[in-house]
């Protein structure tokens, strides 16, 4: 089986006034989970892992919220506050310190299984590797059932030079495509393929590829138009960019070619094919007065995704719709949901993008599925980014520091600023000289360090240093405080950050690495990581039941 490179485990300290708590979380067997799993009850089934240990080996269907910022999502995750809960982690006991976090929020359910991933395999359960993998594999159990048109690179490469007519259209996020494309390609995210594809292509004749950077992207936008029923030849470029690489093309980067504003005889034809695709599946449909009886059930958990762009989800949204642009929703569902089971509610302003994202997440086997049909035309929109909820933060006895005071303070007295923000935050700016350290770690580097002075704790705003600094146990508190405001208003105070990683306190287990990017042979890595996503459906079934539906496909 393919395999990340395993991480050294870091172990937890927990303080004496949160051992009374943990020890009345109930304990589950890993049979017990798996029952619960497949009642089809809604469960946030969550592993507690920073992001690089999750990603060596994790149940297919856990999702991933790391513990060290834990209260930044969580409530947003899961809003229900007596769903069932079930924490899991590499069986070094973070679910423990997780659950008494959780508990304090009121959450009423909660469970830990015994042993975490450790005890998941030894039961013949089995471990998935990489992150994404229920999308990953949904993108293979496509490319089998529904059959998807390739095109290798070469050939590919080979119908541009002809002079054909062929257009590429590059199915990621905006920001992907900037890191590097196909040649001439036009970026069209998610279901603006289907919303926009007659403004793009208004010749039936012309020959159409999509492209992402692997596979499930592409995979999924390419069989959105052929589910559509567009009139052109589709085709799907065989792994995506990474393929173009390997296959010794050259990609152009930091282009910025999209899709306009779409026109209305594009649009027109669009709501059709969406109402084709809707027919089709048997896409649930409701309206806002069924929604209204869903959002006030107490007993089931209802999301709402608003699946237009950013621009458009702030220009006005209805209140407490979610932002899921460019297609993400069923790349990375982990990111908006951890309820499993649940209500998922899709909301754009002509049902097409809404559609099309439907269409994949019923088949991806989520949960109860619908498109609301007259959401922003007749309730009262919000404007402005999404809102975000404040963490619960406990009561802390630790002090706060401006950042003038702490750049005086330097002056005249040790220091020790520890950043225990995210470390991609770090990288891009910190204070000079900030270590940084993560939040789960913390613990153990000051004792370690047994700094004789004052420690800061920082991060991006105070609130990550605020969680940090109330997990401390109470010999690290006594010479610690935490800088008001954080790097932000460090830096709005006109103090000066520098950027890089020159000092890191605890491994970065924070920070994904891509499969080009890990240690090694970058090409061999690359080939491994595509075979991994050829094959990964084949490892879901031998693991249990596959999740994924046939539902358009025959």
């Amino acid at each position: 089986m393919y395999r990340l490179t395993s991480l050294a485990v870091h172990p937890i300290l927990i303080s004496p006034n949160k051992e009374a708590a943990i020890a009345m979380t109930r304990r589950l067997s890993v049979p017990d989970a798996t029952a619960m799993l497949t009642d089809g009850g809604e469960i946030a089934f969550i592993d507690v892992r920073e992001i690089m240990p999750f990603g060596t080996g994790h149940p297919l269907l856990a999702g991933n919220v790391p513990l060290s910022g834990l209260e930044l999502s969580f409530e947003t995750l899961v809003p229900r506050r007596n769903t069932r809960i079930v924490l899991t982690d590499g069986g070094e006991g973070h679910s423990e310190l997780a659950a008494s976090r959780i508990e304090a929020m009121d959450y009423t359910d909660v469970s830990i299984m015994e042993g975490g991933a450790r005890a998941w395999e030894t039961a013949g359960e089995t471990l998935f590797p990489e992150i994404e993998v229920p999308a990953k594999g949904f993108g293979a159990f496509a490319r089998i059932n529904g059959a998807p048109n390739f095109i290798s690179p070469p050939e590919l490469d080979e119908a541009l030079k002809s002079g054909e007519d062929w257009i590429v259209l590059d199915s990621r996020p905006g920001r992907e495509y900037g890191w590097g494309n196909i040649p001439g390609s036009i970026n069209v995210p998610g279901a603006d393929l289907v919303r926009s594809f007659d403004d793009l292509v208004p010749d039936p004749n012309t020959k159409v590829v999509v492209n992402c950077m692997s596979g499930t992207r592409g995979i999924l936008g390419g069989l959105s138009l052929v589910a559509a029923g567009v009139p052109n030849e589709v085709r799907v470029l065989f792994h995506g960019t990474r393929g173009w690489l390997l296959d010794g093309l050259e990609l152009e980067k930091d282009a910025n070619r999209k899709a306009g504003p779409v026109s209305q005889k594009a649009r027109d034809a669009a709501m059709k094919r969406a109402r084709r695709i809707a027919e089709n599946a048997g896409i649930q449909r409701i309206d806002s007065s069924i929604l209204e009886e869903w959002r006030q059930d107490n007993d089931r958990t209802t999301y709402l995704f608003d699946v237009r762009s950013q621009q458009e989800y702030e220009a006005g949204h209805i209140d407490g719709s979610r932002c899921a642009p460019e297609g993400t929703l069923p790349m990375s569902p982990e990111r908006y949901f951890g309820t499993l089971n649940a209500r998922y509610v899709l909301i754009d302003d002509d049902t097409v993008r809404a559609t099309v994202t439907a269409l994949w997440l019923m088949q991806m086997g989520w949960g109860e599925i619908a498109v609301l049909v007259d959401g922003l035309g007749s309730n009262t929109l919000e404007i402005g980014p999404e809102e975000i909820s404040e963490p619960f933060i406990e009561e802390i006895s630790v002090p706060e520091i401006p950042p003038h005071d702490l750049e005086t303070l330097r002056q005249t007295t040790p220091v020790l600023i520890v950043d225990v923000g995210t470390s991609d935050s770090y990288e891009e700016r910190h204070i000079p000289g900030a270590v940084w350290c993560s939040r789960i770690a913390l613990n153990g580097f000051l004792q370690e360090k047994r700094f004789d002075g004052r420690i800061v704790l920082t991060s991006e705003t105070e609130t990550r240093a605020s969680l940090a600094a109330n997990g401390l146990d109470s010999e690290n508190r006594e010479s610690v405080c935490v800088l008001l405001g954080g790097n932000a208003m460090w830096q709005a105070s006109g103090l000066l950050l520098e950027s890089g990683l020159e000092y890191l306190a605890s491994p970065r287990d924070d920070h994904w690495l891509a499969s080009s990017e890990r240690p090694g042979d970058s090409r061999q890595n690359v080939v491994d990581y595509l075979e991994w996503e050829i094959t990964l459906l084949d490892d879901i079934e031998k693991g249990g039941p596959v999740p994924y539906k046939n539902i358009i496909w025959n």
